[in-house]
């Protein structure tokens, strides 16, 4: 993969075979794209985080035997991980912020 806002070819030969040049890959759990943008991997964390905020809701969230203080825990053991994992490479442009719906602290 390159990584440029234009297609560009770059065979790589690898004992005496051509390998294809792909547009993105997935590594370590991250989605890298050849453009370089991380929009894709915020959208499919926040679906991610979503899918385990769902499966978790009927056993977790409304369960009265369950106090706040273990939902907490929980949420911040399962969800915040699954939807931060990454994050550190995240760039987030003005125009991320606005689609996500993202505000920044005052």
């Amino acid at each position: 993969m390159v990584l440029d806002r234009k297609r560009v070819a770059c065979p790589l030969r690898v004992g005496g075979e051509v390998l294809p040049q792909v547009e993105e890959f997935k590594y370590l759990g991250v989605l890298f794209t050849s453009e370089g943008k991380m929009e894709r991997e915020i959208d499919r964390r926040i679906g991610a985080a979503s899918a385990v905020m769902r499966s978790v809701y009927q056993t977790v969230v409304v369960k009265k035997e369950l106090s706040r203080k273990a939902k907490l825990l929980i949420y911040r053991s399962i969800y915040v991980p699954t939807l931060t994992y990454g994050h550190e490479l995240w760039v987030m442009t003005e125009r991320t912020r606005s689609a996500r719906g993202y505000k920044r602290p005052k």
